[in-house]
């Protein structure tokens, strides 16, 4: 018994003097495959977003409305598809309309007196034409006569003369001189009378031609003033229209609601308050994410992303693909914008609408650990000094 225990106990320290050995090379091989993989491993380095938002094709269009009014009428539920020109949301508009009746009952009656008043001075310068025709042609008559009597005094003047050298030769009597001498008289007198009544038709044709001139220039003026009133009316009618028009807010574009306000009847609505969006047709094909500035010079064109959405878990749903289409160069609240082209096959049981908000990991570039090991070290440093 004593011989078998000595064997063992030389067996235990045997072991004992091996143990040492054993675990300094495993340690050493440890870390000699640590410090392989530190610098020869290859690690994907991911840059990764403070936000992501889904658009649609085209930006989502806001249904405002463009004056102050009380709901009569709205008809916003979401989700609802909507068409171009649709009526969303009524504002109350009785007042306009009430203005509006009454100004284009002021606007016909005003056509009504145009109208007549033109009518007017038109018969006026018809009958003023026809005046002036038949004014020319008294004249023109009475010049005619002033001519015949002057054809006559003259043939009666010659028959005076011829009297007087016959009653010079005592061959007629004195009297029959004198008779021929007043007849020539006489002539002479209606020839002047009928010059002066043409110069008197002249002159009271000129004098009618004035005043109705005058009246057609008073008709024209009155007309005018109507015109311009019925301008002003219309003036009234086109901007009440519009401010009714104003109160029909409609869908600028066809899509769905993809946001809405709980209007109701009675509501009052301010100028300016964005009552709905609609969102187009057509799935959203790009993602638009907010990274830090200091992401700026490492993300570029091409490069591929994941985005993880909010509202699905993507352990479960899984993340949908893209690759970055753009970035932006200015910042806004430390913060800059890259735009990303989706792959929506990725990801199938995820329903892509716009507006999904989520995350955004951008694979920026392949480093060893040890390279990244050393990064954060010269960043821990450089922020030290700055404290200091």
């Amino acid at each position: 018994m004593t011989i078998a225990f000595e064997r063992t106990l030389r067996a235990l320290q045997a072991d004992r003097s091996h143990a040492p050995v054993v675990g300094l090379v495993v340690t050493m091989l440890l870390l000699c495959g640590w410090a392989a993989w530190l610098a020869l491993a290859q690690v994907t380095v991911y840059e990764v977003s403070d936000r992501a938002t889904l658009e649609a094709p085209t930006a989502a269009h806001p249904v405002a409305s463009r004056v102050e009014g009380r709901v009569v009428n709205a008809r916003l539920e979401l989700g609802r598809q909507v068409a171009a020109g649709e009526l969303l949301v009524e504002l109350d508009a009785q007042p306009e309309r009430l203005m509006l009746k009454e100004a284009q009952a002021q606007l016909a009656g005003l056509k009504a007196q145009a109208a007549a008043i033109a009518a007017e001075i038109q018969a006026d310068r018809d009958g003023l034409a026809e005046f002036r025709r038949s004014s020319a042609v008294a004249v023109d008559q009475a010049r005619v006569r002033a001519g015949e009597g002057r054809a006559r005094a003259a043939f009666d003047e010659e028959q005076a003369r011829a009297r007087k050298s016959l009653v010079e030769s005592h061959f007629i009597s004195n009297e029959a001189f004198r008779q021929a001498r007043a007849q020539a008289d006489q002539s002479q007198a209606g020839v002047d009378a009928l010059q002066l009544e043409a110069v008197r038709l002249k002159r009271e044709a000129a004098v009618k031609i004035y005043d109705r001139e005058a009246e057609i220039a008073d008709l024209a003026e009155t007309l005018a003033e109507i015109e311009g009133n019925a301008a002003a009316r219309e003036a009234t009618i086109a901007r009440l229209t519009n401010d009714i028009e104003q109160r029909r807010i409609c869908a600028t574009v066809a899509g769905r609601l993809g946001r809405v306000e709980p209007l109701r009847a009675g509501a009052v609505v301010r100028g300016g308050d964005v009552l709905a969006s609609i969102v187009p047709e057509g799935a959203p094909q790009h993602a638009v994410a907010l990274f830090p500035i200091a992401a700026v010079g490492r993300l570029h064109p091409g490069q591929a992303a994941q985005l993880r959405l909010d509202g699905f878990p993507w352990t479960q749903y899984g993340t949908l693909a893209a690759t970055v289409a753009s970035v932006g160069n200015e910042a806004r609240d430390g913060q800059v914008r890259a735009e990303l082209e989706l792959a929506p096959a990725s990801a199938a049981t995820i329903p892509i609408e716009h507006g999904l908000s989520g995350m955004v990991e951008v694979a920026v570039e392949k480093a060893s650990p040890l390279d990244l090991m050393l990064r954060a070290i010269g960043r821990w440093l450089t922020s030290r000094r700055s404290d200091a």
